[in-house]
């Protein structure tokens, strides 16, 4: 049986040095579902559990089909609505969109019947998924390991990156999960730090 595997399929998507780096990223299509707040909080803990549920649907679905794929890491892009740093600003004033790669064969009507299907398990939250194409270009990014505690000094090195190289944000603060967090030590975490920039 066929299993696609974008982790290895993309490697530049989903690879990362230890020193701030320019790439170019492609647009794709996800899953995306947003909300407010801490992500230490229940909210933010049921949103990560709907987006889980509809990617393993929609997996099931294609292995079914003999076309089975790995569930690719989970990602998190993070705001203010201030346009402030969400390392300058509490918790509970953060705003995020989780959002999980599909591979290219997957369509708005799979995730449709997905979430169908996956709201016969009672999920909450099933019914704000969207499945868009987020439209990628340039970013700064830089491999974190340890907990997201400390991911302060990493960003601080992007920002860094941006001002020496006449470069200026222009989007949002990007993060891919590379580790799962509940089987994972705090201090082997590794965590792709990204964010979206263009050349003055």
């Amino acid at each position: 049986m066929q299993k696609t595997d974008l982790s290895k399929e993309q490697k530049h998507y989903y690879k990362a040095k230890t020193t701030p780096e320019l790439v170019t990223i492609a647009p794709a299509d996800f899953l995306t579902i947003e909300g407010a707040g801490d992500p230490n909080g229940p909210l933010f803990a049921a949103k990560v559990k709907a987006i889980y549920t509809v990617a393993y649907t929609v997996k099931k679905i294609f292995r079914l089909q003999g076309n089975d794929f790995k569930v690719p890491a989970f990602e998190g892009y993070w705001w203010t609505d201030s346009g402030k740093q969400v390392i300058d600003v509490p918790k509970d004033e953060w705003r995020w969109k989780l959002v999980m790669q599909m591979p290219e064969f997957v369509t708005i009507h799979d995730c449709r019947q997905a979430v169908a299907l996956a709201g016969n398990k009672k999920t909450a939250h099933l019914n704000e998924l969207q499945f868009e194409r987020l439209p990628g270009g340039l970013a700064v990014q830089i491999l974190h390991t340890g907990p997201y505690s400390g991911e302060t000094a990493n960003i601080m090195k992007l920002l860094e990156y941006i001002r020496q190289h006449h470069l200026e944000t222009s989007g949002l603060h990007h993060e891919i999960y590379l580790s799962n967090a509940l089987r994972t030590q705090p201090e082997k975490l590794k965590t792709i730090l990204r964010i979206e920039v263009r050349k003055k």
